[in-house]
């Protein structure tokens, strides 16, 4: 049962890193464009379909693992900071679009 709670904390380790990269390319084409005074176009708007899509399966990921393994104590605080850290990567990545 533990190693199965681990891989699944190995993947969720995984996505939000992923989530977390392409919201940084987010910010830093928003910062370009308006160092140069250009609109970055229809490329940030496809990605930010993409990061509400990863954004969707993290968050049920975690849910699942709550659910089906009940972890406790560290493994329990590490998957309530994924939900935060989530939510708030995708905001970041919304205000970037604007």
């Amino acid at each position: 049962m533990a190693k199965h709670l681990q891989r699944e904390i190995d993947s969720l380790k995984k996505k939000l890193l992923h989530l977390s990269t392409i919201v940084e390319e987010h910010v830093l084409r928003a910062v370009r464009s308006v160092e140069k005074k250009t609109r970055h176009g229809a490329a940030v708007f496809e990605q930010d379909v993409i990061v509400d899509k990863v954004e969707i399966e993290v968050e049920e990921e975690c849910l699942k693992v709550l659910a089906l393994h009940q972890p406790v104590a560290v493994d329990l605080r590490f998957i309530i900071a994924v939900l935060k850290i989530n939510s708030d990567l995708e905001r970041i990545g919304d205000l970037a679009v604007i």
